[in-house]
């Protein structure tokens, strides 16, 4: 679009001075103009005070010396009206503030003056002796102390403050008038114009370059005024363009909005509908693991009877069977078959003790997730409960030549509360679970302590866990693959016991293996009070 262009010339019309910029721009000048002033005239008027007060010092040396001099003879002639006289007559002097003289053993004699200090005015003091030549010899009569005060001259130096006022407040006034005056022509009207052109571009859709004749800096300024608004114009043009685009999004976006809304709200309904129902199985697994608990504890109670009696019976029959048969079995021809139904027996007795212990297992993992379990805590000697543990698991060791059980117990270790039938089943447990994986080797099992912890610490030589094994190993029914061929398998449940009891004693139990060299499993018991 065309511009109309306002002429801004250097001098127009007469308008009035912008009282606040002036102010900025004139006072920090007046300010330095006057702080100068008052530190040089203040430099002055100390350098001169400086001057006449060693003038007046000088004077006192002089006058002092004089007087001395003077009544020197009255003194030696002991002629007293002629003291009086010269001392009444020292008063003349405007800058004396005291004269007193004294003899030669330190007597006041005669004193004119105050005598005393004065707090409006500073004092200068001099002392002279009084002497004599007598007889070639030079003796001390007397001395003669003399005081000048520095009123006059203070008087002077405010006097001489009072003449240099009046010059130098016309001085100011006109330096201050010149000022003004170059503000206001050479800055202040053309801000005005520049305001007034602002005004006016800021009010009206047309805008209006200014013309500025001069190449100075308020030229400058224009330029630069004159090429903001064409920058101004150029962006109106794309923010009208983006605005109109932006009204389009907006009701593309209301119009999402309100289907998301619909959406939302028909989600709402599903969610609601799917948490009902969620909460219905919820409920009914509620129900179904309360039946799981109740019906292992009732089946389990229930086993053990006819189990009790299955093994017991096999055992009676096995030796019944050894005593009175097996003996004559060879001269009846019925050696195999006897052998067999020993064996046979044996089966039931073996896999009977491995169902007790599942059993066992399961009553134990059940009490401990329904929290029923009986902790039975006692201080116990962590050292002791791993002798206890290796002779249990001793015979196992002693029957199979190829796995030999160490153990490596520290000196130091602290007592320990615990359940003492905890304590052996976390301890059997990582026994076995370790037997089962070595065919060969040694497993060894360490106890120490450690700063507020007690380590214990089975280490063997089997076959070891995959990596991939190592966080399933500790879920209930989790069972490796590679257990040692010829040993029983457990139960699956000895870990997941193991884990829970030392969890229950804010413990910790991990372990790492590494395939065909063998396991470590660590646990980490906290000891209360260290």
């Amino acid at each position: 679009m065309a511009h109309r262009h306002l002429k801004l010339t250097p001098f127009g019309p007469a308008e009035a001075f912008p009282v606040s910029l002036g102010a900025k721009m004139l006072l920090p000048v007046l300010l330095v103009f006057l702080v100068t002033g008052i530190i040089l005239y203040s430099f002055y008027i100390s350098r001169i005070k400086k001057e006449e007060m060693a003038d007046l010092a000088n004077q006192l040396e002089i006058f002092a010396a004089s007087k001395a001099a003077e009544l020197s003879g009255p003194v030696w002639n002991f002629q007293e009206d002629v003291l009086e006289s010269l001392m009444r007559s020292y008063r003349d002097n405007r800058d004396l503030h005291s004269i007193i003289l004294y003899d030669s053993e330190g007597r006041e004699l005669f004193q004119e003056g105050e005598g005393k200090s004065h707090p409006e005015h500073s004092v200068l003091t001099t002392v002279k002796p009084l002497t004599r030549n007598v007889g070639g010899e030079r003796l001390t009569i007397g001395r003669l102390e003399v005081q000048f005060h520095n009123d006059h001259l203070l008087a002077d130096l405010k006097q001489r403050g009072y003449d240099d006022i009046a010059p130098a407040c016309v001085l100011l006034a006109v330096v201050g008038t010149a000022a003004w005056l170059v503000l206001h022509f050479i800055v202040g009207r053309p801000l005005h114009q520049l305001k007034l052109s602002l005004r006016h571009n800021a009010r009206h859709e047309e805008r209006r370059p200014l013309v500025w004749e001069s190449h100075d800096e308020l030229g400058q300024v224009v330029a630069e005024y004159n090429a903001l608004l064409g920058e101004v114009e150029s962006q109106t043009g794309m923010l009208k363009r983006n605005n109109e685009m932006l009204e389009r999004q907006i009701a593309q976006r209301k119009n999402a909005e309100r289907q998301l809304a619909k959406a939302h709200d028909e989600l709402e309904q599903i969610v609601a509908v799917r948490t009902m129902e969620l909460r219905e199985a919820n409920r009914e697994l509620v129900r179904l693991d309360n039946q799981r608990a109740a019906f292992l504890s009732s089946a389990s109670h229930e086993l053990r009877t006819p189990l009790a009696a299955v093994l017991g019976f096999s055992k009676l029959v096995s030796k019944a069977f050894s005593r009175h048969f097996a003996p004559h079995s060879e001269a009846l021809g019925l050696k195999g078959k006897s052998d067999v139904i020993l064996a046979n027996l044996e089966v039931i007795a073996v896999e009977g003790d491995r169902l007790t212990r599942l059993i066992n297992d399961l009553l134990d993992i059940n009490k401990i997730e329904a929290g029923q379990m009986e902790w039975r805590d006692t201080l116990l000697n962590v050292g002791d409960e791993i002798e206890r543990a290796a002779r249990t698991m001793g015979p196992q060791f002693e029957n199979n030549g190829s796995v030999r059980l160490e153990t490596e117990i520290s000196d130091n270790l602290p007592p320990l509360p615990f359940d003492p039938d905890r304590m052996q089943q976390l301890l059997l447990n990582l026994l076995s679970n370790a037997y089962k994986h070595t065919a060969r080797g040694e497993i060894r099992i360490a106890a120490a302590a450690s700063p507020n912890m007690i380590r214990i610490e089975v280490r063997d030589t089997g076959n070891g866990i995959p990596p991939d094994e190592l966080e399933l190993i500790f879920q209930k029914f989790y069972q490796s693959e590679c257990g040692e061929l010829g040993k029983p398998r457990g139960t699956g449940l000895g870990l997941p016991i193991c884990r829970h009891i030392v969890e229950h004693y804010k413990g910790t139990i991990s372990a790492s293996s590494e395939v065909d060299v063998g396991s470590v499993f660590t646990v980490m018991l906290p000891v209360p009070g260290l």
